[in-house]
C-alpha cells in the first residue's frame, strides 16, 4: 500500500495562483505570496509546457514580499513529485537552479547524485567550476517534509552559472529527462524491477498522509516584471 506524504492538488495549485481560496487546507497562506499577475500568467503558462520556469532574476515583486511567480511553480512541482528546475537571468549570464525539496523524500542523496554524477559531470564538465552543491548545507526536517506545505520546506539546491543562454535551456531539459530514471533507484534499493510499480519514492521514506491546518492563499496582484528575452 502506497505511503504518502502531504501534497497539494494541481486544481488548488491554480486557484490560488488566480487569488481563489484552496479547497485543501494547509496548500497556502496570507503570509506568502501566490497569485500572479498578467505578466507572470504568461510565464507560468510557459514554464507549464517546458516543465521549468525562466525568470528576471529572482522575479522578486517588492510589494509582495516575495516571488509569487517562483512560489507557484515550485507547488507545481510538488504537486507533480518532480523537482523543480529554474533558471534565473542575470547580467553575467544565467543561474540554474535545482530544487530536489519538491520530491519530498527523507533522503535524496542517490538523487542529487544522479544529476551531479551522471549529467553534470559527464555532460557538462565545462560548468562544474560553476556548480555547487548546496543540499549539504541543508538538513532534511522529516516532520515537515511529511506534512507541511512546501513554502514551509526548505530548498535542497544544486546551482549552475552558465554564461550561454542556450546551454542553460538545454542543461534545464537534461535534467528533467535524467530525472525521469529516478525510479531506478528503487529498483537499486530494492533490488526488485517489479516493486516499483508499488512504490514511489517516498514510500522507502515510510512517510503517512497527515495534512497540515495552515489559512487558505489570500494574495493581491502587484505590478508588472520587466520582459527580458524569453
Amino acid at each position: 500500500m502506497k505511503q504518502k506524504v502531504f501534497r497539494p492538488t494541481l486544481d488548488d495549485v491554480e486557484r490560488i495562483s488566480l487569488g481563489k481560496g484552496a479547497r485543501k487546507r494547509g496548500t497556502g497562506s496570507r503570509y506568502v505570496p501566490h497569485r500572479l499577475n498578467r505578466d507572470e500568467r504568461q510565464l507560468y503558462d510557459q514554464a507549464k509546457k517546458k516543465n521549468y520556469l525562466i525568470v528576471k532574476g529572482t522575479a522578486y515583486r517588492r510589494e509582495r514580499k516575495g516571488s509569487p511567480l517562483c512560489n507557484t511553480f515550485r507547488q507545481r512541482c510538488d504537486a507533480l513529485e518532480q523537482i523543480c528546475v529554474i533558471i534565473e537571468k542575470y547580467g553575467f549570464g544565467d543561474r540554474i537552479k535545482i530544487d530536489f525539496s519538491t520530491l519530498r523524500l527523507r533522503d535524496d542523496r542517490a538523487h542529487v547524485s544522479r544529476i551531479w554524477n551522471n549529467l553534470l559531470i559527464a555532460n557538462y564538465p565545462d560548468l562544474i567550476e560553476n556548480a555547487k552543491d548546496c543540499t549539504d548545507d541543508t538538513k532534511i526536517d522529516w516532520e515537515a517534509v511529511h506534512s507541511s506545505s512546501i513554502w514551509v520546506i526548505k530548498e535542497r539546491l544544486i546551482t549552475i552559472d552558465c554564461a550561454d543562454r542556450a546551454v542553460a535551456k538545454s542543461l534545464a531539459e537534461d535534467v528533467l529527462k535524467e530525472s525521469l530514471k529516478f525510479h531506478e533507484i528503487i529498483i537499486e534499493m530494492t533490488g526488485n524491477e517489479h516493486e516499483h510499480t508499488e512504490l514511489d519514492c517516498n514510500e522507502i521514506a515510510n512517510g503517512t498522509n497527515d495534512v497540515t491546518e495552515n489559512d487558505k492563499a489570500s494574495d493581491d496582484q502587484g505590478d508588472e516584471i520587466d520582459w527580458n528575452d524569453i
